[in-house]
């Protein structure tokens, strides 16, 4: 059976078309089907692209092709369009994002297990050239506010950038240590360069029970149960905490202060509470969300900046703008990294979370690091 067939058997009440009228339609559709040509093959993402100067955010929207079929009904003259697959995009993402956090099981845990990758490039020498650093920062938060908690850094390497850089730096001596271009006026500490982990530091002590968080507030695993799974309640439950900040000193109003609220998506909140937070975040006008991506590691994620003011770069006397953004992970909403971005889309600096996960194994004191407490 053909498709004007088909169509004419799904509308009992309109006369059959001719046979005239029938080939005239066939025609018409067989003429569109050439002018389109052939369909385009899905674009190949490359991802976790890295740059001479530092890792760069390769924009990897997929864009869905979207094909409409108008079918000419010969008795009535009227059309009738197929419906039209459109992928979510902007905050309709970040929303669907939410949605997927919301269906994700809740974990449990004796340790609140996060590593952090921080990487971003510093100039030095004479002329300048560049080099490129990346440290890690390993947390294990205990549940129980009695036991001990370990945190332990340490350099993963510092390198030249590239190859012109690698040359002025042998051009110089190849020294063991630089002392990077830093704020005007400031003596910064020389850097060793290594390609090797090194440098490794540790702490292993009992802590006030506080998970390590930027901006909201100070938060125990208890504390972030109680966080409501609905936005309106949970914007509700956040004033007490704005009012923590405005007594201290800091005149933000609390609208001013809500996209703060994102620090407490890196934090072991539940699902629900997370989903809500992200609807919450998506309500704000400040929220932008930049499209698909990966982060430094090479994770597929989401782009966001919710708002918060941007910081400045100082090397000697220049200075560069640079705006905050988050990639958010497309299924469980966590972030994957945090990102700082100059005008040009460089990214400057950033944090990314390798790990951030309840375990019940202990951590132990590392052998051959220096003990700092």
């Amino acid at each position: 059976m053909d498709e004007i067939t088909l169509l004419s058997q799904s509308l009992p009440d309109a006369p059959p078309p001719s046979a005239e009228a029938t080939a005239r339609a066939r025609a018409s559709v067989l003429a569109a089907e050439r002018e389109a040509g052939p369909r385009p093959k899905p674009a190949r993402v490359r991802r976790g692209a890295r740059w001479t100067w530092g890792w760069t955010v390769g924009a990897a929207m997929a864009t869905a092709t979207v094909v409409t079929a108008v079918v000419a009904l010969v008795s009535s003259m009227a059309t009738v369009t197929a419906p039209v697959l459109v992928r979510p995009t902007g905050i309709d993402l970040l929303l669907q994002i939410a949605d997927s956090a919301a269906r994700q099981p809740a974990t449990e845990g004796a340790y609140w297990h996060t590593k952090a990758v921080d990487g971003g490039s510093f100039r030095t020498g004479e002329p300048p050239y560049t080099f490129e650093a990346q440290s890690t920062r390993e947390v294990w938060q205990p549940r129980d506010l009695a036991d001990h908690a370990l945190t332990e850094n340490w350099t993963r390497f510092v390198r030249p950038a590239s190859p012109q850089d690698e040359q002025a730096w042998r051009a110089a001596g190849a020294p063991e240590k630089v002392r990077p271009v830093c704020m005007e006026g400031d003596d910064c500490e020389p850097i060793r360069i290594t390609d090797v982990p090194s440098d490794c530091s540790y702490e292993w002590k009992v802590e006030d029970g506080y998970l390590p968080q930027r901006g909201v507030g100070e938060f125990t695993v208890e504390d972030l149960r109680k966080l409501p799974d609905d936005p309106e309640r949970l914007r509700e439950a956040l004033k007490p905490y704005h009012q923590i900040w405005y007594d201290r000193g800091f005149e933000q109003s609390f609208e001013e202060f809500l996209p703060t609220a994102s620090g407490l998506l890196e934090l072991p909140i539940e699902p629900g509470t997370r989903a809500a937070l992200l609807r919450l975040l998506a309500t704000l006008p400040e929220t932008k969300v930049h499209g698909e991506t990966v982060d430094p590691l090479g994770r597929p994620g989401l782009s966001v900046s919710f708002g918060e003011k941007g910081t400045v770069l100082v090397s000697g006397k220049e200075e560069t703008p640079v705006q905050n953004r988050t990639v958010l992970d497309l299924t469980t909403g966590m972030p994957l990294a945090d990102l700082d971005v100059d005008p040009t889309g460089r990214i400057a600096g950033y944090e990314a979370m390798e790990i951030a996960q309840w375990t019940d194994l202990r951590p132990e004191e590392p052998r051959g690091c220096k003990k700092t407490s």
